[in-house]
């Protein structure tokens, strides 16, 4: 269930990344328009795509430690998007010129959801830290 979870989210995070990508790229030449948009676009794009990528062992394939990247892409996520969130919350209590900020809200958002998910999926898959028993006697 949880993995079914991760596979939508990941696939909401792609979407957005490329509709705010898109966005971005129609609007660039306005004034209102901050290159910080292409790169939150890039990077929910991103966590979306290594996330589908190492539930379905492409990056393992490739010889890459896709477990170990991706909890600390996951972790790193969650920390950004959680700050994010506070500081979207923040704002909107008393917005500059009255104009609310729901957009960036929305991508933060997105992105602490798919980490929170990833990273209860990373902590309830056979990979995570847990070490090995080993007989009386052992190390």
């Amino acid at each position: 269930m949880v993995r079914i979870a991760l596979i939508l989210a990941s696939i909401a995070n792609i979407t957005a990344g490329l509709g705010l990508g898109g966005l971005w790229f129609k609007f660039r030449h306005d004034a209102g328009m901050p290159i910080v948009v292409l790169f939150v676009a890039l990077s929910l794009f991103v966590q979306g795509g290594f996330t589908l990528g190492h539930l379905r062992g492409v990056w393992k394939q490739w010889g890459l430690p896709s477990f170990s990247l991706f909890v600390v892409g996951e972790a790193a996520a969650a920390l950004v998007g959680a700050l994010a969130i506070l500081q979207g919350v923040i704002y909107n209590v008393h917005p500059i010129n009255g104009d609310y900020e729901f957009g960036p809200l929305t991508a933060a958002t997105l992105m602490t959801t798919q980490a929170t998910i990833g990273l209860i999926f990373a902590a309830r898959s056979p990979g995570f830290g847990a070490p090995r028993q080993t007989r009386i006697g052992e190390r």
